[in-house]
């Protein structure tokens, strides 16, 4: 049993070790470029500043939360960020909308058919799919059998969460590393996607799979912390999102 537990203990350490090294290493690379020629490339401009938005916003949560003596500031700086990326997403999904109907019109009415809508489509579906996964857990929106949870204590519901993430987060920190490494492969021979005549790069939509695993990872820390704080106080704290989803 000592060394099952010393062997997961060992994975879990490699696991972080993993993480470290994708996201504090070899993200180098997008920082020097932006700073030798910022205007360069757009889609490396928005990589940087995605990855700066996380770290401020954390950053200044914690500032926050030190200052008052509270999490709560934390958490609704996280959770402030994760729903405005669950809002692009959705919005995402009205941008696939229009493409279809055009390429349904050119196809099947103008006998023009596009190069670019099977592409299109398959990308803002995923980009949408991503980006609401952190909402969708910030909302409990995700499927879970209610029949036993349902019935059982705030705190007992506290200790079930806590039990799952504890398993899922570092299911989440590999996941994030390991679709780091798929990016960064894509980004470096400048991939392109090969579906279609349009043959676009691949590795801008492949970093949206990045995204929203790191968007996923804020919102679990913050379940985690607001799991911790139930067990700890006997109530849930009252975010700005909490109220504002009521």
């Amino acid at each position: 049993m000592l060394e099952f537990f010393g062997n997961f203990l060992n994975f879990v350490y490699r696991i972080f070790e993993y993480f470290a090294v994708s996201f504090f290493q070899n993200t180098g690379v997008f920082f020097k470029a932006v700073i030798e020629a910022p205007f360069s490339s757009f889609f490396e401009l928005l990589i940087v500043c995605f990855l700066l938005g996380v770290a401020v916003t954390v950053i200044l949560g914690v500032a926050k939360s030190i200052a008052r003596f509270s999490v709560v500031p934390l958490i609704d700086a996280v959770e402030s960020f994760t729903r405005f990326f669950g809002l692009v997403g959705a919005w995402g999904t009205t941008f696939l909308i229009v493409a279809m109907v055009f390429e349904v019109i050119s196809r099947y009415f103008l006998n023009a058919p596009t190069k670019w809508a099977f592409e299109v489509a398959y990308m803002l579906m995923g980009t949408s799919f991503m980006f609401g996964i952190a909402y969708c857990l910030q909302m409990r929106r995700h499927v879970r059998v209610d029949f036993f949870y349902d019935n059982i204590s705030i705190k007992s519901r506290a200790v079930v969460d806590l039990f799952g993430f504890c398993i899922l987060l570092p299911m989440i920190i590999w996941l994030s590393a390991g679709l780091w490494d798929y990016f960064h492969q894509a980004y470096k021979v400048n991939e392109l996607s090969g579906e279609s005549a349009w043959n676009p790069i691949i590795w801008p939509f492949k970093f949206a799979f990045v995204m929203g695993f790191i968007l996923l990872l804020m919102q679990t820390l913050v379940e985690v912390t607001k799991n911790i704080l139930v067990l700890s106080t006997g109530d849930a704290p009252k975010s700005k999102m909490g109220e504002k989803a009521k």
